[in-house]
């Protein structure tokens, strides 16, 4: 009995071993494959591929996946000067609100102080895997191959309805640098001009502004870099040339990929339907970078988080690889 198992289990490897003699399993290089149609599902999205086993040993799989559409909100309050101290005058109200009324008498437009971004997917493969059927009981196999797809994983942008407060903005601080140029610059124009319009000096508007400081979201404070005072310099997010905020999260566009799988038949009565299912591990090259739209990188540069965005920050750093689950159905259309 014991030789017997022995035996058979020796037939169902690729190399065989005979005294001072080695062959190769004929089984090996001979291919017979079939072409089966799959759609899959799992933490790469969905999608659609081609697979092929073409022999006992191994087979061969493509497919095209992506995460569908959705929208994740991301809140910031617009802020003045370069600390988170509102402010208030002897009326209740804020630099923000000052500045926002002077704003609005000058330019006529309203600003608020919330703006609202949104997150969104664009993950999006191709993969090339290579199964490897190395155990008797063939439906068991090892993988390894690659994802290929775009480095921008995902995207973050400011809502159309908060453009208005975006333009704003931007049209502030360009007031304020010109304020400011001409406070500290001799050879600027003339004090109290604004947008083209005299702003006679008694209105002290010019003063407030240079004491209320610029207008943007504060994100985080840099690492490695502090102020006179010994604090951490903070980052301010401010609308860039197109009064836009914008951020992008970032891996390698290239990315390999070992793991395990089982395969079987739905049907024992139907050999042309079958389910596969895989885990493993998809090397996208750490953890992932996010970049704002004037190039300042938030994961690995920033901390004391905006409290948002240090909560998605805290979920995606752990994720030095990507973990893939997936299951798939796929239908035999020859053999």
């Amino acid at each position: 009995m014991a030789a017997a198992l022995c035996i058979n289990s020796a037939a169902a490897l690729p190399f065989k071993f005979e005294l001072n003699q080695f062959s190769i399993n004929p089984e090996l290089y001979t291919f017979n494959p079939d072409l089966n149609v799959t759609f899959e599902t799992g933490t790469t999205g969905i999608g659609f591929g081609i697979e092929s086993r073409l022999n006992q040993y191994f087979g061969v799989r493509t497919s095209f996946t992506w995460i569908p559409h959705f929208e994740v909100p991301l809140h910031f309050n617009i802020q003045m000067s370069d600390n988170d101290d509102p402010g208030y005058d002897k009326e209740g109200r804020s630099r923000f609100d000052r500045m926002a009324g002077y704003l609005e008498e000058i330019t006529g437009f309203r600003i608020k102080q919330q703006v609202e971004m949104i997150g969104e997917p664009n993950m999006y493969n191709v993969k090339l895997l290579i199964d490897v059927y190395p155990f008797n009981d063939k439906r068991w196999y090892f993988t390894t191959g690659f994802y290929a797809g775009p480095s921008v994983i995902g995207r973050a942008h400011n809502r159309a309805e908060d453009m208005t407060t975006l333009i704003a903005a931007a049209m502030y601080n360009n007031i304020y640098d010109n304020v400011y140029d001409t406070e500290y610059n001799d050879d600027a124009e003339p004090h109290g001009i604004l947008l083209g319009i005299d702003i006679p000096p008694e209105t002290g508007i010019k003063d407030k502004i240079i004491e209320s400081g610029r207008m943007g979201m504060h994100v985080g404070d840099y690492k490695t870099q502090t102020a006179y005072d010994g604090k951490p310099v903070r980052y301010i997010m401010e609308p860039d040339a197109d009064n836009t905020v914008k951020a992008e999260m970032k891996v390698n566009s290239f990315k390999p990929y070992i793991g395990v799988g089982y395969n079987s038949l739905i049907d024992k009565k139907n050999d042309r339907l079958k389910f596969s299912f895989d885990c493993g591990i998809m090397f996208w090259g750490g953890t992932p970078r996010i970049y704002t739209h004037d190039g300042t990188e938030i994961v690995y540069d920033l901390t004391n988080l905006n409290h948002q965005i240090d909560h998605y920050v805290k979920l995606i750093r752990p994720f030095k690889v990507f973990p893939l689950l997936n299951l798939s159905l796929s239908y035999r259309i020859f053999k």
